[in-house]
């Protein structure tokens, strides 16, 4: 056994983690679906759109549901006429690299023994299996987020500037942009909070490190603002799915809980029919308007249950629930219980970080702030335990610093 350890000890990352992968393709095989489920057509659809020179229709029926990140992703596999199964393969890569990833971040300022610990505990998180073989952006986020938070701490521990990292990623954060539309308002905020680093001598570095990080990623992000204003001449106009999450989320019924819910399910709900029929006929751009507009109303005149709402939100994002119409289910454990031991310590190295802040790198700090305002901004719209789980690389980085080089837990042996 001893030396089975010390053979196992000398492989180099990729091959310590290959029972991964095999785990990963066996899940994309035995679960891949038959015929498509939740959001897989749309985002094939988007994907045969590209490859047929457009990405939306004409105007007045624009559909800009989604950032085109993710169809660009995987148009050259369907240009190919690859098998859907080598699609829902990619996920299996993406995660395991993603595992490469953050056992290479953790490296940074770790022992290799103590980033592989954290690495498998991140590769058996599995409430990330539910979408695994599928054909959706959450595989895609989980590692995009894995290398943009490489890259953050690299570029941090740098006493240089480099213009490769720095500006690779700020690609890394546009392409995330364009796979969730969301980061396009946290880029902005991000923009702002690493320029007022400018105002501290000490973090002058810093400071120039991710303007131009988030600067460039929001330039490489105009070209489909300019491509939105083209067909809804709207400015700064990112997806027209907002206003139907923000009208869901801002319901003021009793027992209703702000999550979102699809048009038959409005159509058969007495609280939303008369409006879902009002706005049933308009086009795509009047209808995200007419939600918008409602949805600013209610909140105004319901501020109490708006917040009342977030509060629902903060458990559908971390435990999946509560739904407004969901039955009781032991299916709910399988995201309880996971998330019951990441939320205690997401509080407790919170804390920790927040109380021994100067103890933090500055880089790991930006990040923090990059995955909280995304975060804080998925709990105003109706919200699901995806868009919380694509950030666990992120929290595993963030778990293993705080734990390792913040503070640190031993055994008292008897003496």
């Amino acid at each position: 056994m001893k030396k089975l350890l010390q053979s196992y000890s000398k492989l180099n990352i990729y091959l310590k983690l290959a029972s991964f992968l095999l785990l990963y393709i066996v899940i994309c095989v035995v679960g891949a679906p038959h015929n498509f489920v939740d959001d897989e057509a749309r985002y094939v659809r988007f994907a045969n759109n590209l490859l047929n020179g457009f990405y939306s229709p004409p105007a007045p029926n624009i559909d800009l549901w989604n950032g085109p990140g993710y169809p660009s992703l995987i148009a050259p596999f369907l240009f190919l006429k690859l098998p859907l199964m080598v699609l829902r393969l990619l996920n299996g890569f993406l995660l395991y690299f993603s595992l490469v990833l953050v056992y290479n971040t953790i490296c940074l300022y770790a022992s290799q023994k103590k980033a592989l610990i954290y690495t498998i505990i991140l590769g058996l998180y599995f409430p990330v299996f539910e979408k695994l073989p599928l054909i959706l952006t959450e595989c895609t986020t989980w590692f995009l987020i894995s290398a943009i938070s490489y890259l953050f701490l690299k570029i941090g521990n740098q006493k240089f500037f480099s213009w490769k990292y720095v500006l690779f990623c700020g690609f890394l954060i546009a392409f995330l942009t364009m796979v969730k539309i969301v980061f396009g308002y946290v880029i902005i905020s991000m923009i702002f909070i690493s320029l007022l680093l400018f105002l501290r001598t000490k973090f002058s570095l810093i400071a120039k490190k991710f303007s131009t990080i988030f600067l460039f990623g929001f330039l490489l992000c105009l070209p489909y603002l300019a491509y939105t204003y083209s067909v809804t001449n709207k400015v700064f106009y990112w997806t027209n799915s907002g206003g139907w999450s923000l009208f869901t989320m801002s319901a003021p019924y009793q027992n209703d809980w702000g999550d979102w819910k699809d048009n038959p399910q409005m159509l058969a709900n007495p609280n939303y029919k008369v409006f879902a029929d009002s706005v049933l006929k308009l086009t795509p751009l009047d209808r995200d308007a007419a939600y918008k507009t409602k949805a600013i109303a209610n909140i105004k005149k319901y501020p109490e249950k708006y917040l009342l709402n977030i509060v629902a939100n903060l458990g559908r994002l971390f435990f999946s629930y509560p739904f407004t119409s969901m039955e009781q289910d032991v299916k709910t454990y399988y995201t309880i219980i996971p998330n019951m031991f990441v939320v205690v310590f997401m509080f407790i190295t919170l804390c920790i970080g927040i109380f021994y802040y100067k103890k933090l790198p500055e880089a790991l700090i930006l990040l923090l702030f990059f995955i909280l305002i995304y975060l804080a901004g998925s709990t105003l719209v109706s919200a699901f335990r995806r868009m919380f789980y694509v950030t666990m690389p992120f929290w595993m980085i963030f778990f293993s610093y705080v734990l390792t080089n913040v503070v640190s837990i031993k055994i008292k042996k008897d003496l």
